[in-house]
């Protein structure tokens, strides 16, 4: 036998090693991919499928309708209709640009800005291209759907405000959530491109009005377009809200001061509900349903009366002659005087070498408290405030509320300013003179106040010396209207002053020699106060007709008042800016108010008893 040579046999050693090798190299491979394949199946079998089934289901979620707004008998003022949007999702177009040139044929959009943020916004994330198409729009993308591959339609609430202006500053407007929003707790759920209120009612009655957002999973083929409905949770509406406004009542003070810088507050005395808050100029919060456009916001933005701001509760303004309803509390509820103490008026009070003036040039003579306030009288004011000194004036004042926020559910409350001597000395450095007492006393000098404190003042003269909470929501009908009972604050008034300070305010409105003839309503007791606010020195040119000073000069018009005055139902102030005189345009507007708002009430007393008028 033939034994092989040694380079022979080495061949075969090293065959059979590589054989060996390369055997062992696919054994190990073969053990990686069984042991992948077993890893993917077993291990990870629950999440591939979960991956695998996302690829063909998607999770479409459509959004709630927000509460609707009623006024205090149901009349609608805010609701919401359904409206058409066409959604944009890349990840299901091969040729985004083709779309976009086929959807110009059917909808009206941008198409350079579109196409700037459509490509920067995320493929999978659904893109808004465009808001509130037509019917006949829809209809025509949905004629071309499978010419359209991610393209879809789905239906957005659009808020609507059936009288436009009527309230705006009440009611507010919701707007698309900003990025600093989702950041913040109380908006934990919501999304981008969510919409939440941004003004007014709208935004501090949120969590009400909101709803809850419905879902669907479905089935979708590779252009995305829907197959089949897998799933789907149903969107709930948001809560509807009953304010305590009263339609007429509101529509009456809007009608009232059109063309004014104005603000006008109504409220219950017995329970604080706001029955009418105006502000004017006013704005349409329909603009700001789909998004406002550009021109309509500067047009906001460059009024110089700025319409965007309610004068009602953020309007800071000198409150004249009706605070002297407050420096005369607080001088008969210190024990300074009594009813029967007189001062006499010559026209002119004179402190030092300082001459403060009466608004009635020959006086009025020798005049008790009751007269005073009746003829609004300043040199028995200019008295008082020496009598009491600032800082007592101040005291009561904070009692009826002055100079703090009365915490009403709107957002920009302003709280006012009452002086005081510590509040000079830290503000300006310098002591208190007794000469600023006196424009303090008469409603002048540093004193500011909202209208909506001021309605408050007014409605704790007639409910019997209560500080009531202002309230944007109805109370129930029947429940307690005692506004002791409701846990009012009481200001400390005894009947005596209450009865000196209504007579007064009674006989301003109805004696022969009173400011405030002009609110008088036929068969009602009206009582109120009338106030003119001194604008610059310059209108007290006298050469000059009203209507010859420039308006930026011209005086404040004030009032507040009540009715009836035997049982109070509506307290009202009024601020007209740059007006005139408060007994002559003020009283007016609160007069329509007041008797809208009971004409309308008595109609509805009548039909719930049916009886026949």
């Amino acid at each position: 036998m033939e034994l092989p040579n040694r380079d022979e046999a080495a061949f075969r050693k090293g065959l059979r090693s590589r054989v060996f090798w390369i055997t062992a190299g696919i054994m190990i491979a073969m053990s990686v991919i069984v042991v992948r394949l077993w890893y993917l199946q077993i291990v990870q079998g629950e999440k591939m499928k979960t991956r695998s089934e996302n690829n063909r289901l998607r999770q479409v979620s459509f959004p709630d309708f927000r509460g609707d707004i009623f006024d205090r008998n149901g009349k609608e003022l805010a609701s919401s209709r359904p409206a058409f949007e066409v959604l944009l999702t890349r990840e299901d177009m091969d040729d985004p640009t083709a779309v976009l040139s086929r959807l110009e044929r059917l909808v009206s959009f941008n198409r350079k800005a579109v196409e700037k943020a459509f490509l920067l916004a995320p493929s999978f994330v659904p893109f808004t291209l465009a808001r509130d198409i037509s019917r006949d729009g829809a209809a025509r993308i949905e004629e071309h759907r499978y010419e359209l591959p991610g393209v879809s339609l789905s239906i957005q609430p659009i808020r609507v405000y059936p009288y436009e202006s009527f309230a705006s500053h009440l009611l507010g407007y919701p707007g698309e959530i900003s990025a600093g929003e989702l950041r913040k707790s109380m908006y934990a759920g919501y999304r981008s491109g969510d919409r939440v209120g941004k003004y007014g009612i709208e935004k501090t009655c949120e969590p009400l009005l909101r709803g809850k957002r419905g879902e669907r999973i479905i089935e979708v083929d590779a252009a995305g377009r829907e197959l089949n409905a897998i799933k789907k949770i149903t969107a709930k509406k948001g809560m509807s809200l009953n304010l305590s406004i009263d339609f007429a009542t509101q529509m009456a003070a809007e009608n009232a001061v059109a063309g004014y810088s104005v603000a006008v507050v109504a409220l219950k005395p017995s329970t604080g509900e706001i029955l009418a808050m105006a502000s004017s100029p006013d704005f349409d919060p329909n603009e700001f349903a789909v998004g406002i456009k550009s021109s309509y916001w500067r047009k906001l933005l460059n009024n110089p009366h700025h319409p965007l701001n309610n004068r009602a509760i953020n309007g800071l303004y000198s409150p004249g002659s009706t605070f002297k309803i407050v420096v005369a509390a607080a001088a008969l509820e210190e024990g300074l005087v009594t009813k029967e103490t007189t001062f006499n008026c010559p026209g002119v009070y004179r402190l030092g070498n300082r001459t403060f003036r009466c608004w009635k040039k020959a006086g009025h003579g020798r005049i008790s408290m009751e007269r005073a306030l009746e003829q609004s009288c300043d040199v028995y004011f200019y008295n008082l405030g020496l009598l009491l000194g600032v800082d007592k004036i101040a005291k009561w004042a904070g009692r009826f509320g002055l100079g703090k926020i009365t915490g009403i559910s709107l957002e920009h409350e302003k709280s006012g300013l009452i002086p005081t001597r510590a509040w000079k000395e830290k503000t300006y450095g310098e002591p208190w003179m007794k000469g600023e007492t006196l424009p303090v006393a008469i409603g002048q000098g540093f004193d500011l106040v909202t209208p909506v404190q001021m309605a408050l003042v007014i409605a704790g003269i007639a409910n019997g010396g209560y500080m009531v909470q202002p309230k944007l929501l109805k109370l129930n009908e029947y429940g307690n209207t005692n506004p002791e009972s409701s846990g009012a604050q009481f200001f400390g008034l005894g009947p005596t002053t209450l009865e000196v300070i209504r007579r007064g305010l009674l006989n301003a409105v109805n004696a022969p020699h009173g400011t405030g003839h002009r609110a008088i309503i036929p068969g009602i007791k009206v009582a109120g106060k009338t106030g003119t606010v001194q604008v610059a020195s310059a209108q007290k040119d006298e050469t000059r007709k009203p209507e010859e000073i420039p308006e930026a000069l011209r005086d404040h018009a004030w009032f507040v008042g009540y009715a009836p005055f035997e049982h109070p139902e509506i307290a009202v102030a009024v601020i007209l800016e740059h007006a005139g005189h408060g007994g002559t345009v003020a009283a007016p507007v609160a007069r329509q108010v007041m008797e809208a708002y009971l004409k309308n009430r008595n109609a509805s007393r009548l039909a719930a008893k049916n009886i026949p008028r």
